[in-house]
């Protein structure tokens, strides 16, 4: 990924950015900011998992995909130094549902693949689904465990590294009886409790996917849940699938 100001050349420097539909606005960090010479405005707080991030506002910026298309998005910046230890990874920033929804976003976790395109290369199966977009993705699914089911409104997070992650009150609700283990996650906040557990399956999109991680004890609310919101489905929930976004035409399907 590479970013310019929108008065800057068409190629500015490169950084590795975390693609991630659980994230309204697209955030930079410090030190790619200063490499692209950006400017900085007004302070705001981000809501992300862990807690709050304080982060400057930006101008327009141009990113451009590697090899894929460009836009224009009016970005954050903030200091992804202590979220790119925790990951392991040298974050350069997370390109955030802003950038996202301007194209159809197809991810194939088999061969770690990403495209967008403008509108979809193909067309949908007979299996495509709605997608409810309220500044963030949500679609409908059942889960499963221990002979009990339930149904609700997933947020479609690319960014969760857990398969499955239950809103606390719905996970009380559809499995009373579910204790997992405690533990603590990395959020772009900092650390974040869980409670580990394991489901056996999601159905979503014509797919039965089997033996998932999940964590009972999500306590983030997205902007745009309503009273069927669920929980998040992650990254790992799509290991060995493709998952399509067509965020022009609302709709999403698995292949």
């Amino acid at each position: 990924m590479r970013a310019a100001p929108d008065e800057g050349p068409s190629d500015g420097p490169q950084g590795l950015f975390l693609l991630d539909t659980g994230a309204e606005v697209t955030v930079i960090d410090l030190r790619l900011a200063a490499e692209a010479r950006l400017h900085l405005g007004h302070a705001v707080d981000l809501s992300a998992p862990g807690g709050d991030v304080t982060a400057r506002r930006t101008g327009g910026v141009v990113l451009r995909l590697a090899g894929g298309p460009a836009a224009r998005v009016d970005a954050t910046v903030a200091d992804l130094s202590e979220t790119a230890r925790l990951m392991g990874l040298p974050l350069a920033g997370v390109l955030g549902v802003d950038f996202l929804s301007r194209f159809v976003v197809r991810l194939d976790y088999a061969r770690a693949i990403v495209e967008l395109f403008p509108e979809a290369p193909d067309a949908p199966p007979i299996e495509a689904v709605a997608l409810r977009f309220d500044r963030l993705p949500f679609v409908s699914a059942k889960v499963s465990r221990d002979g009990r089911s339930a149904e609700g409104e997933f947020q479609i997070d690319t960014g969760s590294n857990t398969a499955v992650e239950f809103w606390a009150p719905f996970a009380r609700r559809a499995f009373p009886s579910a204790r997992g283990a405690p533990g603590e996650a990395a959020g772009a906040g900092g650390l974040e409790t869980t409670s580990r557990g394991r489901i056996d399956a999601l159905d979503v999109a014509g797919r039965h996917i089997g033996n998932l991680a999940v964590n009972f004890a999500d306590r983030t609310l997205p902007s745009g849940a309503d009273q069927a919101y669920a929980g998040v489905i992650g990254g790992p929930a799509w290991m060995g699938l493709v998952l399509t976004l067509d965020f022009p035409h609302r709709r999403m399907w698995l292949s």
